[in-house]
């Protein structure tokens, strides 16, 4: 029995999660949220342990109309899966099929890849500008290609953080409809950015806007995400994810971070307001530079990364290389919170002083 040839051709997304202690090192890695979520979720699972309820089908119907609530759309706009990953798998097995193409500006996500890959998919990959800028012109003229079923826009993008005027979402939108071509906004880091397009969706029903619970709010351990569209698209996509797929804790845990939305709130302007111009101030201090970020972390621009991500590992800090848009690696730095971030300034400048040794 032979697994699909394409299958075959693909490497797969290998997190480096060994050995990520939150009690050995302070994670600025994977752009998590460096203190704990609200108690509130923590005394809701509680609960839903002893309520002796692991037996029973998970329902959805209060959660989704929770998101919608939340994400200020209609009813029936909103559907609940299992972490942002499976809303973009969701949508490109809508879309995509062996042969088909899909735009994904460069670079981006890692599962924006494999979830295309699995279908079978061709990738159109025009780069960022060397400023961290979107490629408008390229991706609007990538649209002419008749194969070309889906274009996924991550927004603020990640790794570089950098992010892309709703007026030029819009552009895309448009002529991405005229060609009967679906678009995915990642939102995965609106709670930082609020930059959103939810706004269009009435207007342009080959819109879907992807956001998870995993960031600001915490709670990535659940699983937790969301989808937005029309609501015919939704009820397509029910098609495709499971009834199941989205278990209680990950429902427990939603509807109580839902319910404390302050919590994830100050957390959210604590990194944007206070902890990441702090910084952002050092690194052009030292002459460090980065590109542009409308969300949690910053792309450093730095040779050797690296030799820095185990540097600082060795000083109980973890960071990650990643590629920049002209394919050289770079550093991403998540931001914490105030004590955190003087923390990675204190074991930086000690390196950077040991360098000019």
């Amino acid at each position: 029995m032979a697994i699909k040839k394409r299958i075959l051709r693909m490497g797969y997304y290998k997190p480096p999660l060994e050995g990520r202690s939150e009690k050995d090192y302070l994670l600025l890695d994977f752009n998590e949220r460096t203190t704990p979520t609200s108690p509130k979720v923590k005394e809701a699972l509680k609960k839903f342990i002893d309520s002796d309820r692991l037996q029973v089908y998970p329902e959805y119907g209060d959660l989704e109309t929770k998101i919608a609530q939340y994400a200020g759309v209609k009813n029936g706009q909103a559907m609940a899966t299992n972490g942002g990953d499976q809303g973009i798998d969701i949508v490109c097995r809508a879309y995509l099929d062996e042969g088909d193409k899909i735009i994904i500006p460069f670079p981006a996500f890692p599962m924006h890849y494999q979830s295309a890959g699995i279908q079978g998919a061709g990738t159109l990959e025009p780069p960022y500008k060397e400023d961290g800028s979107f490629p408008l012109k390229e991706v609007l003229d990538l649209l002419e290609d008749v194969k070309v079923k889906l274009a996924i826009i991550c927004n603020p993008n990640n790794p570089l953080g950098s992010s892309i005027p709703i007026e030029d979402v819009e552009q895309i939108l448009r002529k991405a409809k005229e060609k009967d071509i679906a678009v995915l906004h990642d939102e995965a880091y609106f709670e930082f950015s609020g930059i959103t397009a939810k706004d269009l969706i009435e207007k342009y029903d080959n819109l879907y806007i992807m956001r998870t619970f995993a960031k600001a709010f915490g709670i990535v351990a659940a699983r937790a995400g969301y989808l937005l569209s029309q609501e015919k698209n939704i009820q397509e996509l029910l098609k495709i994810r499971g009834p199941y797929d989205v278990n209680m804790f990950a429902k427990t845990a939603i509807m109580s971070a839902l319910a404390d939305t302050k919590y994830m709130e100050d957390y959210a302007k604590e990194i944007m307001e206070e902890s990441k111009p702090k910084l952002e101030s050092f690194l052009r201090e030292k002459g460090i530079l980065f590109y542009p970020s409308a969300a949690n972390f910053l792309l450093l621009k730095i040779s050797n990364p690296q030799k820095i991500a185990e540097k600082l590992k060795a000083k109980g800090i973890l960071v990650r290389p990643k590629p920049a848009p002209d394919g050289t690696q770079s550093v991403r730095v998540s931001v914490g919170k105030l004590a955190e971030t003087e923390k990675f300034i204190r074991a930086f400048s000690e390196m950077l002083d040991r360098s000019q040794e």
